[in-house]
């Protein structure tokens, strides 16, 4: 089933997003969620609030910032006027837990997935969300055309097995091996999925994790690696035509039609390509390793439309422990994995074969067997490791590096790009 991507905007967000959810029941006390989900969807979560409401009597109000959520959620902290409860985006420990209520005593936080679980849990055993979904960074294959290529991707291990794989979809097939472009930010993904390998996997014989935290760690010296990877790639034709002017939409239409063979993204893109193709037949790589001897790695974290925290100043508390509550319960917590696509993040949701989520859960799944006691879980690496994520840097370095078609030339300058904003941010 195609999902819209249509986007509530002007005065019809206001109107739809701010008001009280009371579903016609008189509230004598109402809560302030910050929710981040604009699609047409919102109204699914718009009617889990006034079920709640219908059943316990508290009201929900929806504040909702559109595209600016994270400016407006910023800004909220800044001024102390947060709302009762809010949508985390990935950033429950790192920039939101100082005020955030610790949770680790709910009755549901025994059901959170265990890998994820030890991501969103901070050294002091607190934990600050109900994660719904959790979002995880990967590579996303077409079935179709590696066997037409004659790729199994369970062999894919290291870096240079997947560079084998590239030159067999170019040399056996008429799709494009590697799909990028240059639009809404997916390039930021190239970078977020490479990256790991080289500096912070656990496993890695020179791990860079402690220098990347405390601001020693030498971009000059050590920060090409990753960039000479997509300027090889680049310089063998491995990358679609179109990647400079291309959107995330022509990827996943790319990928749907079997034009194209992997993409460097997250698992939360196959709704999007299922929309375009119901039948489409992927699959998903654990990013490899640099080493012949190493893991290869998974990025995972908490979803971005589907993790709810209190905060601990709030007036409401029990009537927010209610509401995580109620969103926990199976049979609520299914619908919001359903409008978010993500993979469930507890472990009592049930998926109906029929959901798309459950198409992108089996096909995690599938993965983890496939690669079971050779696989490394982390935090997203722009979340643990880059100061405030730096997220729209990397994307402006890829596009510095490629969209002039000489990389080579422009190696230094991206590199640089990301060094000085990294350098400001750490205040070296």
């Amino acid at each position: 089933m195609r999902k819209s991507s249509m986007k509530i905007t002007g005065a019809v967000l206001c109107a739809a997003m701010c008001m009280s959810m009371t579903g016609g029941v008189s509230a004598e006390e109402t809560i302030e969620v910050a929710y981040n989900l604009t699609t047409e969807d919102f109204a699914v979560f718009e009617q889990i609030t006034k079920d709640f409401t219908e059943e316990t009597g508290i009201g929900v109000t929806i504040y909702n910032g559109g595209d600016d959520y994270e400016s407006a959620m910023k800004t909220r902290m800044s001024s102390g006027d947060l709302p009762d409860m809010w949508t985390t985006h990935g950033w429950s420990l790192i920039r939101y837990s100082e005020y955030m209520m610790d949770l680790s005593d709910q009755e549901w936080v025994s059901n959170i997935d265990e890998g994820l679980k030890n991501v969103i849990t901070n050294d002091d055993g607190e934990l600050f969300i109900l994660p719904i979904t959790q979002a995880v960074t990967a590579i996303v294959y077409n079935k179709d055309v590696l066997d037409e290529a004659g790729v199994d991707a369970s062999a894919i291990r290291t870096w240079d097995d997947f560079d084998a794989a590239l030159q067999a979809v170019a040399d056996n097939t008429e799709a494009t091996p590697l799909e990028i472009c240059m639009g809404d930010g997916y390039d930021s993904y190239s970078l977020e999925d490479i990256w790991p390998t080289l500096y912070t996997n656990s496993d890695l014989a020179d791990n860079k994790a402690e220098t990347l935290q405390d601001g020693t760690f030498d971009w000059d010296a050590d920060g090409r690696e990753g960039f000479q990877m997509l300027a090889d790639w680049y310089t063998k034709g491995y990358m679609n035509e179109d990647y400079v002017s291309g959107k995330k939409d022509d990827i996943c239409k790319a990928m749907a039609n079997n034009e194209g063979a992997f993409t460097l993204y997250s698992t939360e893109m196959i709704p999007s390509v299922l929309a375009y193709n119901e039948n489409a037949n992927l699959g998903i790589l654990p990013v490899p390793s640099k080493e012949a001897d190493g893991a290869s790695y998974f990025g995972t974290g908490e979803g971005n439309f589907s993790c709810f925290g209190i905060w601990k100043d709030t007036e409401h508390e029990d009537a927010c422990k209610q509401f995580l509550s109620y969103l926990a319960r199976p049979e609520v917590a299914v619908k919001i994995v359903q409008i978010d696509g993500g993979i469930p993040a507890l472990t009592n949701i049930e998926l109906d074969e029929t959901d798309q989520a459950a198409y992108t859960t089996n096909a995690f799944r599938e993965a983890q067997e496939q690669f079971d006691g050779d696989l490394i879980y982390d935090n997203f690496f722009d979340r643990e490791y880059l100061p405030s994520g730096m997220w729209s840097v990397m994307s402006d370095a890829v596009q510095v590096l490629l969209s002039d078609g000489d990389p080579e030339a422009d190696m230094d300058e991206a590199v640089m790009m990301v060094a000085d904003n990294y350098n400001d941010l750490m205040g070296n």
